[in-house]
């Protein structure tokens, strides 16, 4: 078993360059760029399995829609994985099982994801008042039902918080981390010391040459005259007094 060939586009955090451009288009561009570098015929290609965690509104199984829109033929199938952060390994691991069982040769294995994306929502009462709004048969019962709105409805309840938060311990990600900080005995100067660590890695990796050559350069709607080519994640001049501090 081998991995034949990869590619990816640049890391961005939320919000900043990539935030316009939704996860299903972040995979084909990933995708097709793999699958071109490799010289596989896609037709050969057994299957495509993603990972994703926010499925798309637009694209429920961002599997298939990443796979016919990189140009993958229709009998290739596709699914999608969810195991939060660790979704992409999923999806590498299961094409992995399926290769070693014999019931594939050859994997699309990818992790395609845009938190910018995540949606605002709103709550049950106020789905239910525009619900019957929509459905009024005349003007007058759609103003009467509208009229029933007050300014608390119009608080959007934020997907992204309640994603990351665990609905059974009520924990989200950093408290549970320093959850298990406690119970590892992981001191907090030895955790900023490892991020640290990983922040002048992925510095140092880009000077020397050693990352660019996975990256897909994405050119920035709507003049398409701006390339993102570089992820804008790390600091290069990160200290620990900085981490210190958050």
């Amino acid at each position: 078993m081998a991995v034949v060939e990869g590619a990816r586009t640049p890391f961005s955090k939320a919000w900043t360059d990539l935030a316009g451009i939704p996860a299903q288009e972040l995979g084909r561009i990933a995708v097709a760029e793999a699958v071109e570098r490799s010289g596989v015929e896609p037709g050969s290609i057994d299957e495509v399995i993603v990972g994703n965690i926010s499925a798309p509104h637009d694209a429920a199984n961002v599997a298939r829609v990443i796979s016919l829109s990189a140009g993958l033929p229709r009998s290739v199938p596709a699914y999608t994985v969810n195991r939060n952060c660790g979704s992409a390994l999923q999806a590498i691991a299961d094409g992995a099982f399926r290769i070693q069982h014999g019931a594939a040769e050859l994997i699309v294995a990818a992790g395609a994801e845009s938190m910018s994306r995540i949606p605002l929502l709103y709550g049950e009462e106020t789905k239910r008042i525009l619900l019957r709004a929509m459905r009024a048969k005349s003007l007058r019962a759609r103003l009467a039902a509208l009229s029933r709105l007050r300014l608390r409805h119009f608080k959007p309840v934020v997907a992204l918080e309640t994603g990351l938060t665990d609905p059974v311990s009520s924990l989200n990600m950093g408290q549970t981390a320093e959850v298990l900080a406690k119970e590892w005995g992981i001191a907090r100067e030895e955790q900023d010391r490892l991020a640290l660590e990983s922040h002048h890695r992925v510095a140092a990796a880009w000077r020397e040459g050693r990352v660019g050559q996975e990256i897909v350069p994405i050119p920035l709607a709507p003049l398409y005259d701006r390339l993102v080519e570089k992820d804008n994640g790390y600091r290069e001049n990160q200290t620990m007094e900085a981490l210190a501090s958050l």
